[in-house]
């Protein structure tokens, strides 16, 4: 007798038992997790586009903000007196921001903005007042201008 060639069957496709789809299941969600967690970790921490501070006393100052927690300075730079200077990308301080104010040595103190209250001043800041006269009382020396 003569040999016989005949073709192989086709083969099915495997089947997935209902643990199998757990397992794939639960990884797949660990995966997307594991995403979403580096995606947080190293994204930049949100920012103003630009922040407009003025300054109207006759001081040179120095301008530093903060949240409302008070956990960590951010310097914004000085600014000339009588002058405003926008300041970009700033680190978004959140519900309150609370300013710092020096004009070398001497500490013209702090004051508090809420969210609401820069939204709807544009974000633009104007020292107050009261700053100005702690500088004077603290010995600060106003600039002349030439």
């Amino acid at each position: 007798m003569s040999p016989v060639l005949t073709r192989p069957r086709p083969r099915s496709s495997p089947v997935l038992v209902p643990r199998q789809v757990v397992v794939i299941g639960v990884a797949v969600v660990v995966g997307i997790a594991l995403i979403a967690a580096t995606y947080a970790a190293v994204r930049s921490p949100a920012s103003i586009d630009r922040l407009r501070v003025v300054n109207k006393t006759p001081y040179l100052v120095d301008v530093e903000v903060t949240r409302g927690a008070h956990d960590g300075w951010l310097e914004l730079g000085p600014i000339s007196p009588g002058e405003s200077h926008g300041f970009g990308s700033v680190v978004d301080q959140g519900d309150r921001w609370v300013f710092h104010v020096t004009s070398g040595p001497h500490d013209g103190g702090e004051f508090s903005m809420s969210r609401t209250e820069l939204t709807h001043a544009r974000w633009q800041v104007t020292i107050p007042d009261v700053v100005e006269t702690r500088l004077g009382t603290g010995g600060a020396v106003p600039r002349t201008l030439p």
